[in-house]
């Protein structure tokens, strides 16, 4: 088992590495979002807001339905009731829990039901406290340096994002930056859940602000993102990070998918991270993006 976890991890990196030639950095961003400008007058933020969607026919997020009382049975009931109930449930830290007398945190097998909620000292999976910090390759001019803090108590979370670009315009061989910086309050959901799947999970719901600031754009928008966190092991973990938000370049409004997707390696309070990232603008499509290497401190 070990062997594979080990292979995978291996093999996660080295698909990183290898799509890290397929996208730009800043100077390579910087010539297609001029290019887009000189092609479109510029556009009022107020437009960008049709990407997103008021009616449900056009919105980039999709549109759908709501599941209800009357919309299924089983699983998907057991799963919505434990959605709205597992915020009232959660017990860390709660002298009146059912704890195993041989884990630090999680509840005892069987006192939490559907999901035994809790979070386990030093684990990445709903922390107290986690700060990270990484360094990403982009290519032989750019690189980025990024650094993250997560704040939880109980289902309630906040998150602080903070990543600085830096680059080599191409054609005037000018340095050039860009900072993004994203925060937003979350409601997360995890634990264990045992009759599923083994180790702990995490999944969380964000709202809150973007801001760009840089040679490139200085703009601000609302930013959504839903982290997922799963860890099968105490010392393996694999964790998804999608944001949303928008931003003018150049005097168009770009509508940004940022996606980040790692993997890592430790046990209680440090873990080591490899991963990919990468920012997907609407009309131009990837870009910055490269594999990054990080160190993750949890509590």
């Amino acid at each position: 088992m070990a062997l594979i976890q080990s292979k995978f991890l291996l093999g996660t990196l080295a698909v990183s590495l290898a799509c890290s030639a397929m996208g730009g950095g800043l100077g390579d961003l910087k010539k297609k979002t001029d290019s887009k400008a000189e092609e479109q007058k510029p556009q009022k933020k107020v437009q960008a807001s049709k990407a997103y969607g008021n009616d449900s026919a056009t919105s980039s997020f999709g549109s759908g339905t709501y599941p209800t009382a009357s919309s299924g049975s089983g699983f998907m009931n057991d799963f919505w009731g434990w959605m709205v109930a597992v915020p009232f449930n959660y017990r860390a830290d709660d002298p009146a829990s059912s704890m195993s007398s041989d884990q630090e945190g999680w509840a005892e097998e069987g006192s939490g039901g559907l999901l035994q909620m809790g979070h386990q000292k030093g684990h990445a999976v709903m922390p107290t406290l986690r700060a990270d910090l990484n360094w990403q390759y982009i290519d032989g001019d750019n690189e980025a340096i990024d650094g993250r803090i997560e704040l939880g108590y109980k289902a309630i979370g906040f998150l602080a994002r903070s990543t600085k670009y830096e680059g080599i315009d191409e054609d005037t061989g000018a340095d050039l930056t860009q900072r993004i910086n994203q925060y937003c309050a979350t409601l997360r959901f995890g634990g264990r859940w045992p009759d599923a799947f083994p180790g702990a999970f995490e999944v969380a719901f964000g709202l809150g602000v973007a801001h760009q600031k840089g040679d490139l754009s200085d703009d601000s928008s609302i930013a959504l993102t839903v982290p997922l966190k799963y860890h099968p092991t105490d010392w393996l973990g694999v964790e998804f990070r999608p944001a949303w938000y928008e931003a003018d370049y150049g005097g168009f409004v770009y509508n940004i998918g940022d996606y980040d997707l790692s993997a890592s390696l430790g046990y209680r309070y440090v873990q080591f991270r490899a991963g990919y990232r990468w920012l997907w603008f609407n009309s131009i499509g990837r870009t910055l993006d490269g594999p990054y290497a990080g160190i993750s401190l949890s509590f």
